[in-house]
C-alpha cells in the first residue's frame, strides 16, 4: 500500500495495478485514488470501466491498442474479472508489452498467487493486499476519525463499539458517522451514545451467544438465539 501511496504522491505510475482482499473499504478507496490520479480531469473518452466475469478480452485487448484521444494515458478499470483465478493467457501474454500511454487497475476479491495473471501483474505494476485490520490499527483509525470532527472517545468505549460493528471498515466507518451525527455539538462520545444507535452484527451476536452457551447462562443464550431467529439467520448457522 506505501508503494501505490508513493505512486500517486509522486505521479510516477506504474502500468498495472492489482488491489484485492477481504478489505472491501480499503481497497475501495484506494482504488478511488488512483483512478482520480490517473484521471484528474474526469476524461470519460480515455477510461473505461469493465466489471464482471464475462468481458471479451479480445476486445479488451483492441481497445488497450487504441491511443489516448488528446491526452497521455488512457485508463482501464477491471473489476470482479476473474482473471486471478482462472486462466486468462491470452491477456496475460499480452501484459508482457503493455503500450507506454495504457495503465490497468485491476479490483478482485480473491486471486491465485500461482495464476500468470498475477504474475505478469506483479511484472509490470504493483499489487497490493487489502486484510482486515487488527483491533488496535482499527481503534487508532475509529479515533482519528472522531478527532477529525472534534469528538473524544476513552479507550473503554472504542472497544464497546467494535464490539457492537465488528472489524469491517466500511461497517465500522457509517456507525461513526451516525455517532457524530447523533451527539451533535457534544465532544465526548459516550458508551450509551454507542448503545443508542450503533448496530450490533449478527456475527456478534452469534458470538455471544457460543460464550453464553460456555457460561451456562441459559436465559442469555436462549435470548440471543431468538434474536437471530427474528433477525431471519439460519439455525443451523
Amino acid at each position: 500500500m506505501k508503494n501505490i501511496q508513493e505512486d500517486i504522491k509522486t505521479g510516477n505510475f506504474k502500468q498495472a495495478y492489482l488491489l484485492y482482499g477481504e478489505e472491501a473499504y480499503l481497497k475501495q478507496q484506494y482504488k478511488h485514488k488512483l483512478v482520480q490520479a490517473l484521471n484528474p480531469e474526469d476524461d470519460t473518452m480515455n477510461f473505461n470501466h469493465y466489471e464482471g466475469r464475462n468481458i471479451d478480452v479480445k476486445e479488451l485487448i483492441d481497445l488497450c491498442e487504441t491511443m489516448p484521444f488528446f491526452a497521455d494515458r488512457r485508463v482501464v478499470l477491471l473489476e470482479d474479472t476473474g482473471f486471478f483465478k482462472n486462466k486468462c493467457d491470452e491477456l496475460a501474454d499480452y501484459m508482457k508489452e503493455l503500450p507506454d500511454y495504457l495503465c490497468l487497475i485491476f479490483v478482485e476479491n480473491e486471486v491465485d498467487k500461482r495464476n500468470r495473471m498475477y504474475k505478469a501483474v506483479k511484472a509490470a505494476g504493483r499489487i497490493g493486499e487489502f486484510v482486515q485490520q487488527d483491533e488496535k490499527t482499527l481503534m487508532r483509525w475509529a479515533a482519528g476519525f472522531l478527532k477529525k470532527e472534534g469528538k473524544m472517545i476513552t479507550q473503554r468505549d472504542m472497544e464497546l463499539l467494535l464490539t457492537m460493528t465488528g472489524v469491517d471498515m466500511g461497517n465500522l466507518r457509517m456507525e461513526l458517522e451516525k455517532i457524530i451525527s447523533y451527539t451533535g455539538d457534544r465532544a465526548v462520545v459516550t458508551g450509551e451514545d454507542i448503545q443508542q444507535v450503533c448496530t450490533t452484527q449478527t456475527q456478534n451476536k452469534i458470538f455471544d451467544m457460543v460464550r453464553a452457551v460456555t457460561e451456562k447462562n441459559q436465559k442469555r443464550a436462549l435470548d440471543l438465539y431468538y434474536d437471530l431467529l427474528t433477525l431471519k439467520e439460519p439455525p443451523m448457522r
